[in-house]
């Protein structure tokens, strides 16, 4: 924060660490190259594009850590070329999707494989989609959507979107930020808000929340979770990026909190700052890019009041924090 965002460490405070057990990822990404007895399913080695297996990596859950044998045999089996393997699952390990990228292109042979693909995956996941290396569906079996339940909300996932992947810490996180956002009813903007996960914290603390979401499959996946929830009726989802919302409209919000990729907020930092009439809460998973962030939203009145860390990451250099801007110069 010093080095690349020039703000003094004690502008934090004190940083509360929530650590992880192992075991936790409910998200995967698996690369795969060759093919039949040949076929090596894992993911990247440091540093390089080489494919190692998994097999007793601490990071996964124990029921994936047992199926992935079964899905590297079934894959070999199948005849097919998958370069990518995504797989998701529910907190306790019982039903997951999966997400096959195809490695060959070719519209012959594309349809081939995601016949056979279909017919190696879906016994082993309850629903399974393959898609050409830009994206496009070419076959689809069994549940489009898991249902995860996280604090007493179910949210309907598919295996292209994405979703919080820490087993362990994602009830608290949900509840942290819902407390950082302040006390009482409010207007929240949920900004990059993927399935609703941080909609679901504000609207639980009884706010009124409007997420947007440029992702067309996390947008379309709110939109099926929406009516599952009581209070949907005020949560308002906009399927924009949110560059595109900012420009076409000038609202303020009382409360907003923007949880980007890693990539950080960049240029939307000053504008997402500007929305916000009382309480900016940023959540990040990039520490470099946070603290590029943090001066702009500084720079708009905006003072830093509270900051904590989640190893929703372990065995990687990464961490999450999460950190709460309160306006110092009153509404706006």
């Amino acid at each position: 924060m010093q080095r690349i965002g020039k703000i003094p460490p004690a502008a934090f405070g004190e940083l509360p660490i929530a650590a992880s057990p192992l075991e936790y990822r409910i998200r995967s990404r698996f690369h795969l190259s060759g093919r039949g007895d040949g076929l090596v399913l894992g993911q990247f080695a440091p540093r390089s594009h080489r494919i190692e297996s998994v097999a007793g990596c601490r990071a996964l859950t124990p029921a994936t850590a047992l199926l992935l044998p079964r899905v590297r045999d079934a894959l070999a089996a199948s005849g097919a070329v998958v370069a990518e393997l995504a797989t998701i699952e529910d907190p306790s390990g019982e039903r997951r999707l999966a997400r096959a990228v195809l490695g060959e292109t070719g519209k012959r042979q594309s349809r081939t494989d995601a016949q056979a693909v279909i017919g190696a995956l879906s016994p082993l996941f309850d629903g399974v989609r393959v898609v050409d290396r830009d994206g496009r569906a070419l076959a689809d079996a069994g549940e489009p959507r898991l249902a995860v339940e996280v604090a007493g909300r179910t949210f309907l996932v598919s295996a292209e979107t994405f979703f919080q992947g820490n087993r362990h810490l994602a009830a608290q996180l949900s509840a942290d930020v819902a407390r950082a956002g302040g006390s009482g009813p409010a207007e929240a903007l949920d900004a990059f808000g993927g399935v609703g996960f941080f909609a679901a914290a504000l609207l639980a603390a009884g706010d009124s929340v409007t997420s947007v979401e440029g992702s067309a499959s996390a947008a379309r996946d709110a939109v099926k979770t929406r009516p599952r929830w009581p209070d949907a009726d005020r949560w308002r989802i906009v399927p924009s990026s949110v560059e595109s919302f900012l420009s076409s409209s000038t609202r303020r919000f009382d409360r907003v909190v923007a949880d980007p990729p890693r990539s950080g907020l960049g240029p939307l930092a000053t504008s997402l700052g500007d929305r916000a009439r009382k309480t900016f809460v940023a959540v990040s998973c990039e520490p470099a890019t946070l603290a590029r962030d943090l001066p702009p939203l500084i720079a708009e009145g905006l003072a830093i009041t509270d900051a904590r860390l989640y190893d929703l990451f372990p065995l990687t250099h990464r961490v999450e924090a999460v950190v709460t801007l309160v306006r110092d110069t009153g509404d706006r």
